[in-house]
């Protein structure tokens, strides 16, 4: 908890210099203090403070391995490994196969320096596609500085924060109807990151067919290929060691942040509670289960379904960012780095490319659901007293998933909110004079 009020700290310290600079700093190297230096400490505070302690687990456990051993023996890919281990199919390994002929250590420092040219080609991206000038940059790198699950990816050699740039190219590839790119990029990043196949449904549902066409395409071809390659029998292999044993069994790890991972925090024995072993569930658990799903997914379809059609690019990036934020938030594993994506929707919405209204209340309801996906990610300290251990290896450890929940919320009522302005333009614009 001290590292949350450390955080919070910074940020409103942050606030305050920033708008006393403003008034009394009126030299750009002044201003390129005035919120560098703030910047600069809430960066190393995160990195020093976020998990894992020991780095690059996800890295040297998984891709570093599996680029070598999908040239040497590629069936020891998957061995007894589950999560632990490399999950994608076998040809996404060859991807790391030029980090595996260097040492760790500098296979490590590589893989870390890619992820951060990648997350500062992801900012100028967007500052470019977008226009943003004056303060707007300023509050969007910020979005960025103060993201935990950005760090906690970074940390881990994991490949999530390198699903943003495609997201961001295809919420714009899809703006300036050049669909099929924008699919063939969903794609691309539905093999790396499972969850993100929820795209393929809503292109359907929208009957985008180009980009479905090259969404499909895409998925066929990359799968295809790994098959011809690999054969069946390893991919036989990898889903049953990688998909099969966590399909209706929950992980209650603090770093799960998914429905099941939510649910089964409040109800494990303290002997299975933070541990990565899937844990069988009865009735009872599945019945709140589906019936959350059906919250989420249904209310979702339902809202959208009821919305019609997008007519600007703008609506039609509050849908995609929907299906983000739900693809995150139902997947039976949603490990926290999963989080950093939603800085998709945060990013637009500071550079005003979502129509969400702009009063206190909206404002206040974004501030809480960023704060919420944006802590350090830390593991749940322990206590004496039984309450205040319930409350946080139980309840807030969930925070990310609240803050998702909470964001999906907000981008459904604009979705439903600005449904019912556009009936009621129409209705103004058919009613007799």
């Amino acid at each position: 908890m001290k590292e949350i009020l450390i955080f919070l700290g910074l940020i409103i310290g942050t606030v305050l210099l920033n708008n006393i600079g403003k008034k009394f700093l009126r030299e750009r190297w002044n201003l390129w203090l005035g919120y560098g230096i703030p910047a600069c400490l809430i960066i190393l505070f995160m990195w020093n403070v976020s998990d894992p302690k020991f780095p690059f687990g996800d890295f040297t456990k998984a891709y570093y391995t599996a680029g070598r051993w999908v040239i040497e023996n590629p069936l020891s890919l998957y061995k007894g490994k589950g999560y632990n281990g490399f999950v994608n199919i076998p040809i996404i390994a060859y991807l790391f196969i030029p980090l595996a002929f260097l040492d760790k250590f500098n296979a490590q420092m590589a893989m870390l320096v890619l992820g951060i040219i990648v997350v500062v080609a992801t900012y100028f991206y967007l500052v470019k596609q977008t226009g943003i000038t004056g303060w707007k940059k300023i509050v969007l790198l910020g979005m960025f500085a103060i993201n935990g699950p950005l760090y906690y990816s970074l940390k881990q050699g994991n490949t999530t924060h390198f699903m943003l740039l495609p997201l961001l190219a295809a919420v714009f590839l899809l703006a300036e109807k050049r669909e099929i790119w924008a699919g063939v990029l969903l794609a691309i990043a539905s093999l790396i990151k499972l969850p993100l196949l929820l795209f393929g449904g809503y292109l359907l549902a929208r009957q985008k067919w180009q980009a479905l066409a090259g969404f499909t395409g895409t998925i066929l071809a990359v799968v295809g290929a790994s098959i011809l390659i690999f054969g069946v029998n390893i991919h036989r292999v990898w889903y049953q060691e990688s998909i099969l044993p966590y399909i209706g069994k929950p992980i209650s790890r603090y770093n799960v942040q998914s429905v099941d991972s939510f649910l089964i925090r409040l109800v494990a024995s303290p002997s299975v509670l933070g541990t990565g072993t899937p844990i069988e569930v009865d009735w009872r658990f599945k019945v709140v289960r589906y019936l959350l799903l059906v919250l989420l997914i249904g209310g979702s379809i339902w809202i959208c379904w009821r919305s019609q059609q997008p007519i600007t690019s703008e609506t039609a990036n509050l849908e995609f960012c929907i299906v983000l934020c739900l693809a995150i938030i139902i997947s039976p594993i949603s490990w926290t780095h999963y989080y950093v994506l939603l800085l998709v929707p945060l990013s637009l919405y500071v550079c005003d490319r979502l129509p969400i209204p702009q009063n206190r209340l909206w404002l206040a309801l974004m501030g809480i659901a960023t704060i919420l996906v944006s802590l350090p990610v830390k593991s749940a300290g322990g206590s004496n007293n039984p309450v205040f251990r319930f409350f946080v290896s139980r309840l807030f450890i969930s925070h990310y998933f609240f803050g998702g929940a909470l964001l999906l919320g907000i981008l459904l009522a604009a979705r439903w909110y600005g449904c019912d302005l556009l009936q009621l333009d129409r209705a103004t614009i058919n009613s007799p004079a």
